[in-house]
């Protein structure tokens, strides 16, 4: 799901005044916490939904098909669940970026 991560984070400015290391530190972390927020945090529908697409790489209507429901109903899956999953890695990216701040202010 790491192209799901890297689409998310694109699509904020959370990167725009990181050096280099500092975003290979970010996207690891993200890239650790996020399968934690996919079992816990979204419904199985969701889960499903985008294990099968971003995972796997099928397209919303070979997943509905899958699944047995509608291609719009998988795409509200992917949206919501993808909505869930960005706003708690926004608050797992600034709580890793401020520790990492405080831990280079020790050094």
């Amino acid at each position: 799901m790491k192209s799901f991560i890297e689409e998310c984070v694109a699509d904020s400015d959370y990167f725009e005044n990181d050096d280099a290391d500092e975003q290979e530190i970010m996207k690891n972390a993200l890239t650790e916490v996020l399968p934690i927020i996919v079992k816990n945090e979204l419904t199985e529908k969701q889960s499903v939904c985008l294990r099968l697409f971003y995972v796997q790489r099928k397209s919303q209507t070979e997943i509905a098909r899958e699944l047995k429901i509608s291609q719009p109903t998988v795409s509200k899956h992917i949206a919501s669940g993808k909505a869930i999953a960005k706003k708690i890695m926004t608050y797992c990216y600034y709580s890793v970026k401020k520790t990492n701040e405080q831990w280079l202010n020790l050094q």
